[in-house]
């Protein structure tokens, strides 16, 4: 198992994972666009280092089975970093396998050497959120609020 940032060789794979993280979420009705996703992705990794950052978790057979991007950003009312879990997932059948402890811990590091002060980590997939809150307030995380949307269609 590894933990590494993503690379511009990786964007297929990772326009690939995220269909299959789509699908299982409350967004599988909104249209997937894999080349939207890919370019994404792309200026992401090459042009986003110091604020965003990309980790990928492969299996022992270098396959990319999860994935955390995250943000950093100042305080609207200080200049303190904080740390933003943008997206987050690890296929169904990688689970249990320890990659999200490991995605997380490595984002954990990543901000930690960059002096943030707060990592927020929101759950608005619509899919599995009592199992995730669980994960996330069994990795020390604390409950603070909670989502609501409003569908205009």
């Amino acid at each position: 198992m590894t933990i590494r940032f993503a690379t511009i060789h990786d964007v297929p794979a990772l326009v690939e994972l995220g269909r299959r993280m789509h699908a299982i979420t409350r967004f599988r009705d909104q249209p997937y666009n894999a080349e939207k996703v890919a370019k994404t992705f792309s200026e992401l990794i090459q042009r986003g280092q110091g604020k965003y950052v990309y980790l990928v978790a492969e299996d022992t057979g270098d396959r990319i089975v999860g994935g955390l991007i995250g943000v950093l950003e100042q305080q609207i009312f200080s200049d303190q970093l904080v740390a933003s879990v943008m997206h987050y997932d690890v296929l169904p059948e990688a689970r249990m396998g320890g990659y999200a402890v490991r995605l997380l811990k490595a984002f954990e590091q990543w901000v930690k050497n960059r002096g943030v002060v707060e990592i927020n980590f929101g759950i608005n997939s619509g899919a599995e959120f009592e199992a995730v809150g669980r994960f996330a307030q069994k990795m020390g995380y604390a409950k603070v609020g909670e989502n609501f949307v409003l569908s205009l269609t």
